[in-house]
């Protein structure tokens, strides 16, 4: 969603609607991955009309976008959330708790970054304490910081934590049995479809997974370098329609 389908000001370009809605009328469905929780991306459901179960919270969460139904969910133990949530704090970074009814923060800066991406079910805490084992734990820092971060927790926590960036300053973790491609898998399973009918875009290190999984890989181009590399094809920004572009030429449209 965010750098890929959606522009810099978080709006679906008419370009790519237009071009999702002819794929459709001829049978092509369509899944919506993204870090964001359900509450944040389900209204573009709606915007473009497709239907099938969402890929919440980098793959934590897969939920049905008509019933509301959870698929599958996958938490981060208590324990394990309160030492994230340590970690943070010691190291002076800003943190949330994902859930899927709701995102806890104690920081006024990621509850208006929630707000702005859409989520309007944040509870501000005076100190953040994890209520019951979250979905995801998110961080925020200064890019080079997010870096240090993303290899300590990786190397200390590498047989309990997926750790990713969605944006050069967000680190996200979640528990190891989550990534949006074993999300994509499960879908993938019970659709009956083969790799190779799949197209996966995306436009940071988060969608990597996706790539692993779909027989086609898209990277709009500007994802960073590494994750560039990691693609079949590299199509134009965000902001150009790079979805549009990328369904335009592998459809032949």
């Amino acid at each position: 969603m965010d750098g890929t389908l959606l522009d810099d000001q978080k709006q679906v370009p008419e370009r790519n609607k237009q071009v999702i809605k002819r794929l459709a009328d001829r049978g092509v469905n369509f899944i919506l991955a993204s870090g964001r929780p359900y509450q944040s991306l389900h209204p573009y459901t709606e915007e473009l009309e497709v239907y099938l179960p969402l890929i919440t919270s980098n793959g934590a969460v897969i939920q049905c976008t008509l019933t509301d139904k959870i698929y599958r969910e996958s938490n981060i133990s208590l324990p394990l959330a309160e030492k994230l949530i340590d970690y943070a704090r010691q190291s002076d970074y800003l943190v949330s708790l994902y859930y899927p009814d709701k995102i806890i923060t104690s920081a006024e800066e990621m509850a208006e970054a929630h707000r702005e991406l859409g989520s309007n079910k944040i509870k501000l805490v005076d100190r953040l304490k994890a209520e019951s084992p979250p979905n995801k734990v998110v961080m925020h820092a200064k890019a080079g910081k997010i870096e240090r971060a993303v290899e300590e927790l990786s190397t200390t926590y590498k047989d309990r934590l997926y750790v990713t960036r969605s944006d050069p300053e967000f680190l996200e973790a979640m528990d190891l049995e989550v990534s949006k491609g074993l999300a994509l898998e499960y879908i993938r399973e019970r659709m009956n479809l083969g790799s190779d009918k799949i197209v996966a875009i995306g436009n940071n290190f988060n969608d990597l997974a996706m790539f692993e999984v779909a027989g086609r890989s898209v990277a709009v181009e500007n994802a960073p370098r590494e994750v560039q590399k990691e693609a079949d094809f590299v199509t134009k920004t965000n902001n150009q329609a790079g979805v549009a572009y990328a369904l335009e030429q592998i459809f032949k449209l």
